[in-house]
């Protein structure tokens, strides 16, 4: 199961985005039967209200008999959707659930963070010569036209801020997961800020779940293989999440958008507790799981297949 945001374009009213398609080859290589859904979801909402209603469906699909085996993949901030629905679930049928979560931001991310990544930008950019500066502007205009200014480095400043700032939704589901600190949001969106969504997300509730429940952390870092990957599959994606890792994150372990301390720290939080749960960690890899055939690959055949039984309704 895949939570997505959609979008409607066009006079058609084709949906647009990621969806699932990228799942379907893998599934349908099995002989298995296994139902893909997608539910939609409010992209401006509060995180926790979307981890309610998914629970709710969740609860559904559990009373189902036909339904053997429910496989909830959440990734980045679905991942902590995926781990906020556990104390809306009702007590029966646990056993189906089978819960991932890929490089969830469980401790919030920078990214979704404005005013304190546009810091760490300035301070980045203060670092590049005006040489080099002149060379890369002209790329990153083919990105964001128009974008103009006398001075280089006031030039990139203004790019990229502005690529994030349109790419951001400026909402719940992205200030719900900007660091635990007021000083990375805006003062003027503060009431879309919901601290208590990550603060409160390990309460007594959810860690009984944890113990109930079938629960997979995967964690990912970029490295120099994944540069060398990027440019040998021509993944631009990929590119710019390893020099962001390497940027914006100052050396710490990331996967360009998420640091390690924050995805692994629902692993931190298990072994204070003595929960077990599954730990996969997929090497020389980056955010955008979309991007990565081998890792969704990975994830499916080793979380999802291995473990489905040969007759069944699995979702």
């Amino acid at each position: 199961m895949r939570r997505e945001n959609y979008s409607i374009s066009g006079k058609s009213g084709e949906i647009t985005g990621w969806g699932i398609s990228n799942f379907l080859p893998i599934l349908e290589e099995s002989n298995k039967r296994i139902k893909c859904e997608s539910i939609l979801v409010d992209k401006d909402g509060p995180l926790e209200e979307e981890a309610a209603l998914l629970a709710k469906h969740i609860n559904k699909l559990k009373e189902e008999k036909k339904c053997k085996k429910i496989h909830v993949l959440g990734i980045s901030k679905g991942g902590c959707i995926a781990t906020a629905i556990l104390k809306y679930l009702k007590d029966s049928d646990l056993d189906k659930l089978n819960v991932m979560t890929y490089q969830a931001p469980f401790l919030g991310t920078i990214f979704a963070s404005p005013v304190a990544l546009y810091k760490r930008v300035d301070e980045f950019v203060g670092s590049i010569s005006d040489s080099l500066l002149k060379r890369v502007i002209p790329i990153l205009q083919k990105i964001r036209p128009n974008t103009r200014t006398e001075n280089p480095s006031n030039n990139l400043l203004k790019i990229l801020k502005n690529i994030h700032w349109n790419v951001f939704s400026q909402s719940h589901m992205d200030y719900d997961i900007s660091i635990m600190d007021k000083k990375g949001v805006p003062t003027k969106h503060l009431n879309r800020y919901d601290r208590n969504f990550l603060e409160n997300m390990f309460n007594e509730e959810t860690l009984l779940r944890l113990k109930q429940v079938n629960f997979t952390n995967i964690t990912t870092n970029c490295s120099e293989k994944t540069l060398s990957r990027a440019f040998e599959t021509r993944n631009i994606n990929a590119l710019m999440l390893y020099l962001s890792s390497k940027t914006i994150f100052r050396g710490k372990v990331s996967d360009g958008m998420v640091d390690e301390k924050s995805s692994k720290y629902v692993e931190e939080i298990c072994d204070k507790n003595g929960i077990k749960i599954s730990k996969m960690k997929i090497p020389n890899g980056h955010h955008d799981i979309a991007s990565d055939l081998d890792i969704i690959s990975q994830v499916m055949k080793e979380k999802v297949l291995k473990n489905e039984p040969k007759e069944h309704d699995s979702r």
